[in-house]
C-alpha cells in the first residue's frame, strides 16, 4: 500500500512534526510511505522537499497513493493538494488547532485569518483526527460535519519521575516553563508573578528554566523577556537564577523537568499541550490558565487559576512553592510520593504504544487495503 503524507514543515521541538514522524515510523514498518514538504531536517524520514502544489500532484508516489494523509496547525499551501488527490485515494486530515488571532501579534492576524478560510479544505477529507475534543468542537462550530475521530498526541518522554527532587536537599525551588516564547504562552506574565513570589518570601531561593524553540518565537518578546531577566536578577541578587535555554535538546529539557519542582504555563490557547504531560510524567506540580484544552489535559493534577489573572497566577506559584518546601512534602506518603503515583497512572494513557495501536486501529477501518499488526 502507498501512503503520501503532507504538510508544510517537519522540523526539530515541533508538535505536529513529532506527531508526523511517529505516525510515518509506524506505517513505515508495513507499507510504501512518503512525506511531502517544505522543509525537512529528520534524514530518517522518508521526505521529498518540494516548492510548490504541482511538485506532489506530478510525482509518481503521489499519483499511485491509496491515503494521504494532511497534517494542520496553520495555512500553508500545500494543503490545497487535498482537492486533487488520485482518484480512489482516502484523504484523511489530523487537525492540531489553530491559535485565535486576538493572541498572537498583529502582524500575524493575516495568515490566522487566512488559516481558518483553509479549514474549508477539509470538507473533501473522509475522515478527520482530532488531537482533542477542543480541537473537534473548533471544527463542528465552524460548520464542519465530517466523520471525525479524537486521537490524542503521544508522550515520548521516557525519564520517569525521580525519587526526589534536588529541593529536598538544598531548598532551592525549581519553576520551569516549556513552550514558544510568544505571547499566547504568557512568559512575561510568569517573570511579572516570579517577582511578587520572590518579594512575598524574602527568604526563598529559586530558578527558573525558560526553555523553548527560538525559530518559532517572537523575537520583540525575547528582547523584553531578557529585559527583564536581568531587573529580577539585579532585584533579587543571589536568591534567584533565571536561565533562558533557547532551542535546548531533549535530554537538557528533560533533565530540567527532572529537577523542577513546579511547571509554571500561564497559555491563553492550548489545543493538546504535551509540556503539560511532560511536566506531571517528570514528577512537576503544574500551574496554569484555565482555559482551552488545558482543564482536560491537566487531568484534576494542575493548579488552574483564571485565564489572565496575574495576581492569582502569582498566588498559586506561590502556594504551590510553599507546598514543595514542606517536610510533609518531601516525607510522608501522601505527599510527593502519592503524588508521582498517581501522575505516572495517569500519563501512561498517553504511551506512544497506546497511540500506535488507536491510530493503526483506526485506519484499518478507514482502509480496505490496510494491512500490517497494530
Amino acid at each position: 500500500m502507498k501512503i503520501s503524507y503532507v504538510n508544510g514543515i517537519c522540523l526539530s521541538n515541533d508538535a505536529i512534526s513529532n506527531s508526523i514522524r511517529d505516525e510515518i515510523t509506524w506505517l513505515g514498518e508495513m507499507h510504501d510511505v512518503k512525506l511531502y514538504t517544505y522543509s525537512c531536517d529528520n534524514t530518517s524520514l522518508p521526505s521529498v522537499v518540494v516548492n510548490d502544489c504541482r511538485d506532489i500532484l506530478f510525482d509518481p508516489h503521489f499519483q499511485a497513493s491509496d491515503l494521504v494523509i494532511f497534517h494542520f496547525g496553520v495555512f500553508y499551501p500545500l494543503f490545497n493538494v487535498i482537492t486533487a488527490t488520485p482518484r480512489g485515494a482516502i484523504r484523511l486530515v489530523v487537525f492540531h488547532n489553530i491559535t485565535p488571532k486576538e493572541f498572537v501579534h498583529p502582524s500575524s492576524h493575516a495568515l490566522i485569518d487566512s488559516s481558518f478560510a483553509q479549514l474549508s479544505n477539509m470538507r473533501w477529507a473522509e475522515h478527520i483526527i482530532c488531537d482533542s475534543q477542543t480541537n473537534l468542537d473548533v471544527l463542528r462550530q465552524r460548520g464542519l460535519t465530517n466523520a471525525a475521530t479524537v486521537l490524542p498526541l503521544a508522550l515520548h518522554t521516557v525519564v520517569k519521575p525521580p525519587r526526589e527532587k534536588p529541593s529536598f536537599q538544598d531548598q532551592v525551588v525549581r519553576f520551569v516553563f516549556v513552550g514558544r516564547f510568544v505571547r499566547s504562552k504568557g512568559p512575561t506574565e510568569l517573570l511579572h508573578a516570579l517577582a511578587h513570589v520572590m518579594a512575598s518570601r524574602p527568604s526563598m531561593h529559586a530558578q527558573l528554566d525558560l526553555i523553548g524553540s527560538l525559530t518559532f518565537s517572537d523575537q520583540q518578546l525575547l528582547a523584553d523577556m531578557r529585559d527583564a531577566i536581568a531587573a529580577l536578577h539585579s532585584r533579587f541578587g543571589a536568591r534567584l537564577q533565571v536561565v533562558l535555554r533557547g532551542n535546548a535538546p531533549e535530554l537538557e529539557k528533560n533533565r530540567c523537568l527532572a529537577d523542577a519542582d513546579i511547571m509554571v504555563l500561564p497559555s491563553y490557547h492550548e489545543g493538546f499541550c504535551v509540556p503539560i504531560l511532560e511536566a506531571l510524567a517528570s514528577g512537576c506540580k503544574v500551574v496554569s490558565y484555565d482555559n482551552s484544552n488545558i482543564p482536560s489535559i491537566a487531568g484534576n493534577l494542575g493548579y488552574l487559576v483564571p485565564t489572565g489573572d496575574t495576581q492569582a497566577l502569582a498566588a498559586a506559584m506561590l502556594e504551590t512553592a510553599d507546598l514543595v518546601g514542606t517536610p510533609a512534602w518531601r516525607d510522608s506518603a501522601t505527599g510527593y510520593a502519592a503524588f508521582i503515583t498517581r501522575v505516572s497512572a495517569y500519563v501512561s494513557h498517553f504511551a506512544p504504544g497506546s497511540t500506535r495501536y488507536r491510530f493503526l486501529n483506526l485506519l484499518r477501518r478507514l482502509t480496505p487495503s490496510f494491512a500490517g499488526k497494530t
